[in-house]
């Protein structure tokens, strides 16, 4: 949910000259009217990724970000995004073997705030849709902070969460089976072919192949704004 303190606070700033202009041009998109009753189909979902040096959110770096957005509910492969940040070290051996990426991979990446400043006006004010979307959203809020003082604005869905409402319905917050819920399992049980997992951008576009069939289940549940989208 859209910390609204937060951003006017953040708006006031910008006034200010407190903050860049391009940080401010992802600050000020938010200042139209509430998008909650827009129907589900007309609104820019964009479905992101990050990869990482590793799995805690206060110490590890993001590596590399991947997005695609749907719009009109199709995947639109022309609104994508996708970058690689310069690190001197790629993180921990498990890291390492999920991501495949080197520090020779990283040599010609970009520099990490300018990267950030490019993905948030990529984004602005679209829905950000992830697998296990705390994650992500934890390591983009993590350098916004660093940088700027604030967090995303945005509303976020979370493929896994809206998986189980779906599927079990007002009680999916009962235990389920270990893994269940993984990637990999909902791709399995939708039937979507996996193909260039674990880089940010191919788990980008897995995921958004698999938001598009929760959307189509989502209509059938009677779901039709984007309020009711995220209850979940």
């Amino acid at each position: 949910m859209i910390n609204f303190l937060a951003k006017k606070k953040a708006a006031r700033r910008c006034r200010r000259g407190e903050l860049p202009d391009t940080v401010c041009g992802y600050i000020n998109a938010f200042s139209g009217h509430s998008d909650l009753q827009f129907p589900v189909g007309d609104v820019r979902y964009v479905v992101f990724d990050t990869e990482t040096t590793g799995f805690d959110t206060s110490r590890d770096l993001v590596i590399s970000i991947g997005a695609v957005a749907i719009n009109a509910l199709h995947i639109d492969v022309q609104d994508s995004f996708e970058v690689l940040i310069r690190r001197d070290n790629v993180g921990e051996k498990d890291a390492v073997t999920t991501h495949g990426l080197l520090c020779k991979d990283l040599d010609e990446g970009g520099e990490e705030q300018e990267s950030l400043d490019a993905f948030i006006n990529y984004v602005s004010t679209g829905v950000l849709v992830a697998q296990h979307a705390d994650f992500d959203v934890a390591m983009i809020n993590r350098m916004l902070h660093r940088y700027y003082g604030f967090e995303l604005f945005n509303h976020v869905i979370d493929t896994a969460s809206l998986a189980k409402r779906l599927e079990k319905g007002p009680y999916f917050n009962l235990a389920h089976k270990s893994g269940e819920y993984r990637l990999d399992m909902l791709l399995d049980r939708y039937n979507i072919r996996m193909h260039d997992r674990h880089t940010a951008a191919g788990d980008a576009f897995l995921t958004a192949r698999l938001f598009q069939m929760l959307l189509a289940k989502a209509e059938h549940a009677g779901i039709r704004t984007l309020k009711e989208l995220l209850l979940t």
